[in-house]
């Protein structure tokens, strides 16, 4: 009988050793997590599988967004420095060009300084016997008889000797500035073709009078 005894106590412990290698202490409770089915076990596979998919779909959709990132920054920086690249080619062109642009030549600066300097009037402008001015309509009106005056007696001065002396010179030149000052002060009151006409016309009559007659 006491063989039996220790036999069945030694069952019991053995069972109980096995019971808690398949469940865990949980707040001082006793839990198993084994399933209780075949249909429950299957479905806490599924369950497994399912969790592990879409822990892999986020973690591959993570791993996509940073690599387009880094792509995206790598065409930018790409992008950039082509950029810069024929920017700073284009410069060192351009800086080439301007150093190796021939230097005006002597004929080439006498032509420059023509360019700019006025036109000689014709002798249906200015008598060169008598030293009439012909003026242009506009410049016969009162605004400008005053220097319209001074200069028809220079000219005929002029025509004369065949030449001014240096005050006459400065005098016909501050008679040239007195009339472009007052075509300044009627420019929004007459055509572009006029004020640029009467401009010009004054300022060869400034220039011939720094110049003896022909």
């Amino acid at each position: 009988m006491k063989t039996v005894w220790l036999i069945g106590t030694t069952t019991v412990l053995l069972g109980c050793v096995w019971a808690l290698g398949q469940g865990y202490y949980y707040g001082g409770g006793y839990v198993d997590n084994r399933a209780s089915t075949p249909g429950e076990g299957y479905a806490r596979g599924m369950a497994d599988i399912a969790r592990s998919a879409g822990q892999y779909n986020l973690m591959t959709s993570e791993a996509t967004i940073n690599m387009t990132e880094a792509q995206k920054k790598s065409i930018e920086n790409r992008d950039q420095w082509t950029n810069t690249y024929f920017q700073m080619r284009q410069a060192n062109k351009q800086y080439r060009a301007a150093e190796s642009a021939a230097r005006a030549t002597m004929s080439d600066l006498v032509r420059y300084a023509q360019a700019g300097k006025p036109q000689q009037l014709s002798p249906s402008e200015v008598d060169t016997v008598t030293g009439d001015i012909s003026w242009p309509a506009l410049l016969k009106t009162d605004a400008f008889r005053k220097q319209r005056e001074k200069l028809d007696g220079l000219f005929a001065q002029r025509a004369q000797r065949g030449v001014l002396s240096y005050p006459e010179q400065a005098d016909a030149e501050a008679a040239k500035r007195a009339i472009l000052a007052e075509l300044q002060n009627q420019i929004s009151t007459v055509s572009a073709d006029e004020y640029m006409r009467c401009k010009r016309f004054v300022e060869s009559l400034s220039f011939a009078a720094k110049h003896p007659t022909a």
